[in-house]
């Protein structure tokens, strides 16, 4: 009896293993699929040319994420793009970027202000997010003749500018998207792109990285980073 009772325990826990192994197999491939439709958001060609050269990677913390970057020509002499960041990890966060993404796009194809976009967006997240998740948001309008970056940086981290050989944080800006009903106040920021610049736009998995002393990587090293690895020409 004993030895029938422990072929009976084992055969029942086989097939409770074996269909929570078909479930987290199932989990992973709606986390592949999610994965691959969260691709499709970011833009597929990014310009490298006389006038612009940008590049972008993105690595989420898990399969999906809240990480976002775009790049939008809105004219033959303007361009809009953007880096912005949810709060907290996974498929919700995954859920509200996306939503972000669609309403970002279409402001951008008929406002023409920085500010109006913001203003915006914030009710947008704020309707959709119902103030429990909130996204930092960096969003710049670049002209290509005369060189002027317009900017505003909604509590994100600040981009580091390397203008003329000199390092300058783009601080500028408004709180966070989804902070409050109505965005207090919303300042945008202003730069002249000398030739040959670089703009180095992130997210907090950068600097909060952290070695195996529990040390975070920090601005100052990427900053360093920047100052050893680019050359300012004339």
């Amino acid at each position: 009896i004993q030895v029938l009772t422990n072929i009976i325990v084992v055969a029942i826990e086989n097939k409770r293993l074996a269909k929570e192994h078909i479930r987290q197999a199932k989990i992973e491939k709606e986390l592949e699929l999610a994965h691959e439709m969260q691709s499709m958001l970011f833009p597929g060609a990014l310009p490298d040319n006389d006038k612009l050269q940008i590049a972008a990677f993105y690595q989420p913390h898990e399969q999906v994420g809240g990480d976002y970057y775009d790049f939008i020509e809105l004219n033959e002499n303007e361009v809009l793009f953007c880096v912005a960041d949810v709060s907290g990890k996974g498929v919700s966060a995954a859920l509200l970027m996306a939503n972000f993404q669609a309403n970002l796009r279409a402001m951008a194809a008929y406002k023409n202000s920085l500010v109006e976009i913001v203003f915006e967006l914030n009710k947008k997240v704020m309707g959709n997010a119902k103030g429990e998740k909130f996204i930092t948001l960096f969003i710049a309008k670049y002209h290509l003749k005369n060189r002027i970056l317009k900017y505003i940086n909604a509590a994100h981290n600040p981009p580091l500018l390397k203008n003329d050989n000199t390092i300058e944080q783009l601080h500028t800006g408004s709180t966070g998207l989804g902070m409050f009903e109505t965005i207090p106040s919303i300042n945008q920021g202003e730069v002249k792109i000398e030739k040959n610049s670089l703009l180095i736009c992130y997210t907090d998995g950068v600097v909060e990285l952290e070695n195996e002393k529990e040390e975070p990587f920090g601005t100052e090293k990427l900053k360093d980073l920047i100052n050893s690895d680019h050359k300012y020409m004339e």
